[in-house]
Parts: C-alpha cells; structure tokens; sequence
C-alpha cells in the first residue's frame, strides 16, 4: 500500500514538472471514456492515444482510459500500469525550455523531433521514466514505466496520428 502511494506521488510530481503550470481555470472535466468536447485542446483528445496503440507501444496491457482537459492539456490515464500520455497544445521554444529547466535528472533527445528530452524518478523499486517531445505547437509526454525507447516510439506514433 505504501508503495503504491509512493509511485502514484512520484507519477505526479513527474507528470507535473513536464509542463507549464496552466492558467486558473473552472475544475478539469474528467469522463471515463474519452469523447471529444467543445473544450478538447485544438482537437486533441485521448482519442488520439487509445490504449489498445498505447499498451501495444510500450508493451503494457492497459484498460479504462480517462481523459482529463485543463486548458490546454489533455492527460489520459489508463489502468494497468502507471501510464499517462500528455498532449499539451500551444506550445513553443520557450515553454518547452522552461519545463525542461525543471527536471533535475533529464537527458536531451538530440533529433529526436523538434526538440526532447527524457527524465526518470525512482521511487523505491519503481522506475517511471517520462519522455517529453515537441513538434511545432504540440507538446507530448508518455510517463510509464515502460523504458524510454518505447516511449519514444510510442511518440512517434501519436504525432503521425495526430
């Protein structure tokens, strides 16, 4: 039990360093299963990262998507594995070097898009690694504890989706 509180404390703190904090805004919408919404930022939405692709990529098997929207972030959380995908639109240069600046333990991912680095959290025995990509306005994060090639596949796949 103590463990999975720590790796779900870890799985956020890391999820929350990868990004901009986002503007105030009314409390995110969450659905069990993904739909589109007037509020899905620039039309991305879980959608574009189902789990069957998803749990395929970083060969986990995952269930049970659920989307969050604040702002201009789409988080999709799926259930067996501690795996979230990212999407946040509007970003640039700037805002992906000031969440960049935030990871103590990164690694830049030279070529690998426009820009991108890796970040790993280690709590006890659980590893989770977070690779972070951008091409032009959008921005992708795959935190799992699947290794950082699958994930970077994994973001290969999403941006030709998209």
């Amino acid at each position: 039990m103590i463990r999975t509180v720590l790796v779900a404390a870890a799985l956020l703190a890391l999820g929350a360093c990868t990004g901009t904090p986002p503007a105030p805004t009314p409390p995110p919408a969450t659905a069990q299963s993904p739909t589109p919404t007037a509020t899905d930022s620039a039309g991305v939405n879980c959608e574009d990262a189902p789990e069957d692709v998803v749990g395929a990529a970083l060969g986990l098997e995952l269930n049970h998507p659920r989307q969050t929207i604040t702002g201009d972030v789409v988080r999709c959380s799926y259930n067996g594995g501690m795996t979230e995908v990212r999407f946040h639109t509007g970003a640039d240069a700037a805002s992906f070097a000031e969440s960049r600046e935030k990871q103590a333990r990164a690694t830049d991912l030279p070529d690998f898009h426009d820009e991108a680095y890796r970040a790993t959290a280690v709590t006890g025995e659980v590893v989770l690694t977070a690779v972070v990509a951008r091409r032009g306005t959008v921005e992708i994060t795959v935190t799992s504890n699947a290794n950082a090639d699958q994930a970077q596949r994994l973001i290969t796949d999403l941006f030709a989706r998209l």
